[in-house]
């Protein structure tokens, strides 16, 4: 994992919070923006160039790990440090588990157009070797939308291709590649009267080797990875009504994958994710099933100017206040919490996440399924995904400094029961 030099953190103690030196403390505004908006500008820059990072060498990820010693309750998480990205991380394990499914989603901030798009492939529940597209092409006049262009495809076994080496995706028409060290991602909108075309140059990162494994099998294994974020540049070219416009920004990407089905993993899944034009921060949190002897775990990663400069996957989480959700299950919500995170390259260095949620807003995903499925699924889970509103202050004290991140957003949960 790349590291900053002590040097840079004065810019970014001024680019985004108030904070101090073990010195001295000033105060400074900062700028936020959920996932699906446009990431705003920082403070002014302090400096043309930011200094260089160094890096820290680690052993290839892909590998296998040690079953001997796992059972049938067992979960290794994440197995060891972090790793540096391989393509097999990524590559389409085209399982024929009937729980298998695997996305890769972009977001893509450029002006005047912004895109979201999402490939998938799942054998789950009523889908058989079926590939999804889903996302929106959206077209802005300074900050207001004036256009929005829903994406939605989904194709039959035979009807999409997956390369079974590298990542080479064609859905009807959506393609996603990874050549030249970026992912290429080309489609249609609009009725097909108009096309993009990006280039997203890669900025990945994982926490450990990014895979989880449940019980005795390695064919058991859950992913998780961010493919780019906030740096380098993202660039592509929109095609629509005879003209060309080329656009420009930055944009964020992740992986996921899992040959077991969430319900069976988890009784919970929890992430933030939030970032300025130079801070990006990450937070995710799973709590396994009772089918699993295992704790609750996660991760979380904050970068500057697209170099992380703390990751954690000793997570720590303590409720302090609870919200009973009287409309579905009388499921327990943590309106208030607090979560410690011990950086995994430096057991010295921690932050300390604390967050504080106004109501949060449930919703039934079975709630659009006919009553035959509706009902066949409830057996294995009872699903309710949650957005919650939240002001939360990240604490991180590393490499000698300290910094205050206050951030307004919104906090995804889903509890399965």
């Amino acid at each position: 994992m790349k590291r900053l030099t002590n040097c840079i953190w004065p810019l970014l103690l001024l680019s985004f919070s108030a904070c101090h030196s073990p010195s001295q403390a000033t105060n400074h505004t900062q700028s936020a923006t959920d996932e699906a908006t446009q990431p705003q500008a920082g403070a002014t820059k302090q400096a043309q160039t930011a200094p260089s990072a160094k890096s820290t060498s680690h052993a290839p990820t892909y590998h296998a790990i040690d079953m001997k010693s796992m059972n049938a309750a067992s979960v290794n998480v994440y197995n060891g440090g972090y790793d540096d990205f391989v393509i097999e991380d990524i590559t389409p394990i085209l399982s024929d588990a009937s729980s298998y499914s695997q996305k890769w989603e972009f977001y893509i901030y450029t002006r005047p157009y912004q895109t979201r798009i999402k490939f998938e492939i799942s054998n789950f529940a009523f889908s058989k070797n079926e590939g999804k597209v889903k996302g929106y092409v959206k077209k802005f006049d300074g900050d207001k939308e004036i256009e929005n262009y829903p994406i939605s495809k989904s194709l039959k076994s035979g009807q999409w291709k997956a390369s079974k080496s590298g990542l080479e995706l064609d859905f009807g028409g959506y393609k996603l590649a990874f050549k030249d060290n970026a992912f290429h991602i080309s489609g249609h909108f609009d009725d097909e009267k108009a096309t993009f075309e990006y280039v997203l140059p890669t900025n990945t990162w994982k926490p450990g080797t990014g895979n989880v494994y449940f019980g005795n099998s390695e064919n058991n294994v859950f992913k998780y990875s961010i493919l780019t974020y906030q740096k380098p540049v993202t660039s592509g070219i929109i095609h629509k009504d005879g003209t060309d416009t080329p656009v420009t920004g930055t944009a964020y990407g992740n992986h996921y994958a899992a040959t077991i089905a969430v319900y069976d993993m988890f009784d919970e899944v929890a992430d933030s994710r939030k970032y300025t034009d130079d801070v990006f921060v990450e937070f995710r949190y799973y709590v396994p099933s009772a089918k699993y002897n295992a704790a609750p775990f996660g991760f979380l990663m904050v970068a500057f100017e697209g170099t992380p400069i703390f990751s954690a996957s000793e997570i720590n989480r303590t409720p302090l206040e609870t919200w009973i959700d009287d409309k579905f299950y009388s499921y327990e919500i943590d309106s208030r919490q607090q979560i410690e995170a011990t950086d995994a390259d430096n057991p010295n260095n921690s932050a300390i996440l604390r967050m504080t949620s106004a109501e949060p807003e449930p919703s039934d995903p079975y709630a659009n399924l006919p009553a035959f499925q509706r009902n066949v699924a409830s057996r294995f889970a009872k699903p309710v995904e949650y957005s919650i509103p939240i002001e939360y202050e990240l604490d991180i004290d590393a490499d000698g400094y300290k910094a205050k991140i206050p951030v307004k957003g919104s906090y995804s949960m889903t509890r399965l029961r």
